[in-house]
């Protein structure tokens, strides 16, 4: 683990992290160096070591795995890594850099009640279906007489669910829907909060987007949400201010196989009526440059008595699941109680 200050600001590489003489991290591990977690500096702790620092097969990196076991349409799946800041602060910028998996895909699934069994042998993965109202989607999975669709533009009951006929156009077999629902599909990528969990948590999700509503099948937006305190109510998710209407991006499968950094700023508000908390985040992609992707700062974050943050974990539950055994890699991590000065 390391905080020193280099005498010149470096370039940033995919292996090393920058660090620039204006401004240091106050706490860092580069794992890809093989920087053990338990080395701390008295400012955060990692509990346990989450399986250490591993070579990642295939790849000349080494990094902490964080490995999500492949399911069905209907089955979530979890990986967590959790730590204390011991030196409380109410604005942060978390650095994090990962290998995306080499077969991302974020999973969006509706479930399709049929009102009878379904024959497997006509009903199959990958067959693709048509409802009533001419939109179409891919069969993922068969489970008795519940029908487990993807890639579809809206996921909507009122487009897959009851009295809505269902097509198959492989075969022409049909039946009439009796009912659907949509399955979650938010994952958690990374939060802090005070004490006990999500205490005025600014917890940042990632999730799936329709086409339907202006996204990309397969691909994984980020979702900033603003917790409970005890001081206040939450105010679940919120917009992209600085780019209104848009998404932004966390991981893309046309990035695949290669290391994508972030930076979120958290800060908490001023005061119990203070709109002035919230998120910024910035995206790097290999062989690419910083970018500022999301900003939303006008939000209310406040723990009277505590307008801090002391706890946080680096990704979590998947919702939406994965069907494939997905494999991320942290290569390296950060804490900063300023603005990073390889951010522009």
């Amino acid at each position: 683990m390391s905080t020193s200050v280099s005498l010149l600001c470096l370039s940033f590489s995919a292996s090393a992290i920058e660090i620039c003489e204006s401004a240091a991290p106050l706490a860092s591990w580069d794992f890809n160096a093989g920087e053990d977690p338990a080395n701390g500096s008295g400012i955060v702790e990692w509990r346990g070591d989450h399986g250490g620092v591993q070579s990642i097969p295939g790849k000349d990196l080494q990094g902490i795995s964080f490995h999500f076991r492949g399911k069905d349409p209907a089955k979530d799946s979890t990986s967590e890594w959790r730590y204390s800041i011991k030196k409380p602060l109410s604005h942060t910028w978390e650095y994090l850099r990962f290998l995306q998996p080499d077969n991302f895909y974020h999973r969006a699934n509706v479930r399709i009640d049929a009102g009878e069994v379904l024959d497997t042998s006509i009903w199959q993965k990958g067959h693709t279906i048509k409802n009533d109202k001419g939109m179409e989607a891919t069969v993922a999975y068969v489970d008795a007489n519940y029908l487990y669709i993807e890639n579809f533009d809206l996921p909507f009951s009122k487009d897959w669910g009851d009295k809505r006929f269902i097509t198959n156009k492989s075969n022409g077999a049909e039946f009439a829907s009796k009912g659907s629902r949509s399955l979650g599909y938010n994952n958690k990528f990374s939060t802090q909060w005070q004490g006990k969990y999500s205490n005025g948590g600014l917890t940042l999700e990632s999730q799936a987007q329709m086409p339907g509503k202006g996204g990309e099948i397969g691909v994984s937006y980020f979702r900033p949400t603003v917790n409970s305190s005890i001081s206040h109510k939450g105010y679940g998710s919120v917009g992209n201010d600085f780019f209104s209407g848009s998404f932004a991006e966390s991981f893309n499968p046309v990035n695949n196989g290669k290391i994508i950094e972030f930076v979120v700023e958290r800060k908490r508000s001023s005061s119990l009526t203070a709109r002035d908390g919230g998120y910024r985040i910035w995206r790097k992609i290999e062989g690419g440059d910083w970018e500022l992707i999301f900003m939303s700062m006008q939000n209310l974050s406040y723990v009277e008595g505590a307008n801090y943050f002391d706890n946080g974990y680096v990704l979590g539950w998947a919702n939406s699941g994965y069907e494939e055994d997905t494999t991320f890699w942290l290569l390296g991590w950060q804490l900063w109680d300023q603005k990073p000065s390889f951010l522009k």
